[in-house]
């Protein structure tokens, strides 16, 4: 790809809305308040002549949500066939005056995961919030709402596990009994010896197993977990998730990427672990046996039926302008997952997680050219990630 002589100078089309269905899933691209071409738009905004009715973060919310549902009409669905949403909102603070506008949109409410990511690691400027959603065709897929009864109930609005058919969406799960506490007792370490034991490891394991009682009360289990986001709010924690992780399986760890936030929703949470699944007993696809991923990268695939989900942590690797690193590395990622994905794999969804808001336009250079039209596009930040992450989504043969 020639960056002087292209035509384009801009990587905007990647904010274009579009949706794309496999297997019943409807994949919708990422959405905020911001339109192409404009940015936040005066709706998304609290008005300058009355300062003081309303919230920019409860306008924006309203403004994307009502997007979302013009969207998710195109394809039959309305937002109550939503089954799967993350939630990206540069602060925190911010989280209750978002939540009574998602309320409003959301009377039964879908899995959510919701990190702050700071203002600075947005890709849009004023952007405050920006969603990512999975909804099911309801003609295609049975959808059901599903809970725990081993584990309390959220504080916030949304449902712990939607299943779709045999696919099972789980809500991010953090280190908390929801109790007065904040952290559950089991997630922390003892006050008396504060030296025998790893806070962060005392954290990850407690999250690892709320994770793996709902997957059960679900009716799933670690070998039918087809993707996994791990959020980590102090990335230089991530050898000892790494460690954990591998240390728990016998056989090969469920695919995942770990990213990183400035905040998670609980005082003092270092963790936040969100997973998709299938009902054990289905056939889950595996990834082309034959096929290496490049020096410095982990991609790993997996699916159901004709969808495919492949996640890869990226290597940026050491260049003369980090614009080149990147394009480099994300477009030998997207080569393999695909050959991973097998024969005649269709881009549906690329969901890119960016360590700089800046590199948004040379992951825009690449995916624009390799998957053009034919993928929705999220961009959302990885706070201070040296690599970068990669969550594609293919329709297979269909």
């Amino acid at each position: 790809m020639s960056y002087a002589s292209s035509e384009s100078h801009t990587v905007e089309a990647i904010l274009d809305e579009r949706v794309f269905i496999s297997d019943g899933l409807v994949f919708v691209s990422g959405l905020t308040a911001a339109d192409p071409g404009t940015g936040i738009p005066e709706q998304a905004s609290v008005s300058k002549e009355f300062p003081y009715y309303g919230a920019d973060i409860q306008k924006q919310t309203t403004y994307l949500l009502e997007k979302l549902t013009r969207l998710l009409e195109t394809q039959g669905c309305g937002l109550e066939d939503v089954v799967k949403t993350q939630v990206f909102i540069t602060d925190c603070r911010l989280f209750d005056a978002f939540d009574q506008v998602w309320k409003r949109f959301f009377p039964v409410p879908p899995p959510r995961t919701t990190v702050g990511v700071g203002a600075e690691a947005m890709a849009i400027p004023g952007a405050l919030v920006s969603v990512d959603v999975i909804a099911a065709r309801p003609d295609v897929l049975n959808i059901r709402h599903l809970d725990s009864p081993r584990l309390p109930k959220p504080l916030a609005n949304y449902t712990p596990c939607v299943a779709a058919g045999d696919w099972l969406f789980l809500a991010g799960q953090l280190p908390t009994e929801f109790g007065a506490t904040g952290l559950a007792p089991a997630a922390q370490v003892n006050p008396s010896f504060p030296q025998h034991f790893s806070p962060f490891l005392a954290q990850a394991k407690y999250t690892i197993g709320v994770c793996r009682t709902l997957l059960e009360d679900s009716g799933s289990d670690w070998d039918h977990v087809v993707r996994v986001h791990v959020f980590l709010k102090n990335m230089a924690d991530a050898p000892l998730f790494e460690a954990l992780w591998e240390d728990m399986f016998d056989g090969a760890a469920p695919p995942h990427l770990v990213l990183g936030v400035e905040e998670l929703l609980t005082g003092g949470a270092q963790i936040e672990i969100d997973v998709i699944a299938v009902r054990t007993g289905t056939a889950m696809a595996q990834a082309a046996s034959n096929v290496t991923a490049p020096a410095g990268q982990s991609i790993s695939t997996r699916g159901l039926g004709f969808t495919r989900f492949s996640v890869a942590q990226v290597e940026v690797g050491e260049s003369d302008h980090r614009l080149f690193a990147v394009s480099g590395a994300v477009r030998a990622a997207l080569e393999c997952a695909a050959a991973q994905a097998g024969d005649n794999a269709e881009p549906l969804k690329v969901h890119a997680f960016l360590p700089q808001p800046t590199d948004v336009y040379a992951f825009g250079r690449v995916v624009l050219d390799t998957a053009a039209a034919g993928a929705a596009i999220t961009t959302s930040p990885s706070v201070d990630a040296s690599n970068l992450g990669l969550e594609i989504v293919y329709r297979v043969g269909a």
